[in-house]
């Protein structure tokens, strides 16, 4: 309610944005429950950016929350003695992780591709670094499309995107009690600081039972 109790030029929160402060703190990641809802999304008859979206997300999920330009990249090279291992474009992070069963039944769908990419995003006819680019921005933009068409049809409470998938890896972990430091060196983060701003926030429910113990 405007009460109109302090003129305008001394109203000495005008800098200070309420909306920031939400944008800032607002949701990123998904429940357990929300993201099998997503990876068991029925894919028959979909087209094939629809699957491409299901798997990656699936993928990204179960692999530490790999990013979509690491995905694209990744070869059989590195995959060595059941563990993934690459180095994180962004960053040149050693990443190093065992694979899950649910990672190895998405690369089953490709592995009769003669190119040496796991995915279908990258070939060997992007020879430029700007025909990967322009490939890589086509494919992000067309999976995220779908992605977000298939989270509104689930009535999922946040734009669903591949790096949603990131953030609820780190925030699954979180709430199953891992520490922070692990989840770290997972995602490849120079520091837990920047591993806080992917967590997830506990939820009301957990505060107000913890509340209960004042």
């Amino acid at each position: 309610m405007n009460m109109e109790l302090v003129k305008p030029e001394n109203y000495p929160f005008k800098k200070f944005k309420v909306s920031k402060l939400y944008q800032d703190t607002a949701k990123r990641a998904l429940s357990k429950e929300e993201v099998l809802s997503i990876i068991n999304y029925p894919i028959t008859g979909t087209d094939c950016y629809t699957k491409l979206a299901i798997n990656l997300f699936t993928f990204s999920y179960f692999m530490g929350g790999i990013n979509f330009v690491d995905m694209a990249y990744l070869t059989e090279n590195n995959i060595i003695e059941n563990r993934l291992i690459y180095h994180r474009r962004k960053t040149g992070k050693l990443i190093n992780l065992p694979m899950q069963q649910r990672a190895y039944m998405v690369l089953k769908v490709y592995e009769k591709s003669n190119e040496p990419y796991l995915f279908p995003i990258l070939s060997t006819k992007h020879k430029t670094e700007q025909q990967r680019l322009n490939r890589l921005h086509k494919v992000i933009t067309k999976v995220n499309k779908a992605l977000k068409s298939i989270g509104e049809e689930l009535k999922i409470p946040i734009k669903l995107t591949t790096y949603v998938a990131r953030h609820s890896y780190a925030t699954v972990l979180k709430r199953a009690g891992v520490a922070t430091s692990i989840i770290c060196e997972s995602l490849g983060h120079s520091s837990e600081k920047v591993t806080q701003i992917y967590l997830d926030g506990f939820e009301n429910s957990q505060i107000d039972k913890a509340m209960e113990n004042l």
